[in-house]
């Protein structure tokens, strides 16, 4: 069966509001991969930009990223209304051992959108699905800056749930925040499975299930919980309370 391509990409996982194409040159060349990276309301949050990235750079990770000897799957998000890449998305430090790898996103600044937040949770289900049916793994798991709470509070949907928070781990200039690091084991993925009867439940019901989703973020009460639970700890240490 011949590989479906779109837009100049190979299609590695088809899914319906985006698909996941294999990267190439066109992304650099065509659709300003590189560029995503200089963008200051794309990288706030992350560990880019805190130098100017080059289609020269650019090029050299495609190449290591796409070489045999590469341990991660790092796959562009093309919408299925559009013939431009507008995301990044991988599983790197894949470790067959331990049967975990680190999952991570990036979505360019024009596609920053309500459209934008369905095809990251597709794209997320989707790669976390490839991870744990197709690879094999048993863990997945990543970090978010504390700011991004819409996003962690929608990530329980598809299983995945706040395991600790790293405090000022993250720091942007002279603004810090705690990171959240979050992770989905194999059954968490199986149990929204069973209970939905398909991972990706489609965007209508996705649609509803958001609605649905708590104001409250569970963020709040664990970082709080923790704080806590360690202050008394060390105040029966005689050692104050610090943070």
């Amino acid at each position: 069966m011949n590989q479906p391509t779109r837009a100049g990409y190979d299609v590695f996982i088809s899914g319906e509001t985006i698909d996941l194409v294999i990267p190439n040159r066109a992304a650099v060349e065509r659709d300003g991969w590189y560029r995503w990276f200089n963008d200051p309301e794309v990288t706030r949050y992350t560990d880019h930009g805190l130098w100017p990235n080059t289609p020269e750079k650019q090029y050299a990770y495609l190449e290591s990223v796409t070489s045999a000897q590469s341990n991660r799957v790092v796959l562009l998000i093309l919408p299925k209304e559009s013939d431009c890449a507008i995301g990044v998305i991988s599983l790197s430090n894949i470790n067959q051992q331990h049967r975990w790898a680190q999952i991570g996103m990036i979505i360019g600044r024009t596609q920053r959108s309500a459209g934008a937040l369905f095809h990251g949770l597709e794209a997320k289900a989707r790669v976390a699905e490839h991870a744990f049916a197709v690879v094999g793994l048993e863990r997945i798991w990543g970090t978010q800056a504390r700011p991004l709470a819409e996003w962690q509070r929608y990530q329980y949907l598809f299983g995945f749930q706040v395991e600790g928070i790293m405090r000022s781990a993250f720091r942007r200039g002279h603004e810090v925040h705690d990171l959240v690091v979050t992770s989905c084991l194999v059954s968490d993925y199986l149990r929204v499975k069973a209970a939905r009867g398909e991972y990706w439940p489609g965007k209508a019901r996705l649609h509803e299930l958001m609605r649905a989703v708590p104001a409250e973020n569970p963020i709040d009460a664990i970082s709080a919980a923790i704080e806590t639970t360690n202050a008394d700890y060390f105040g029966k240490l005689g050692l104050g309370k610090g943070r």
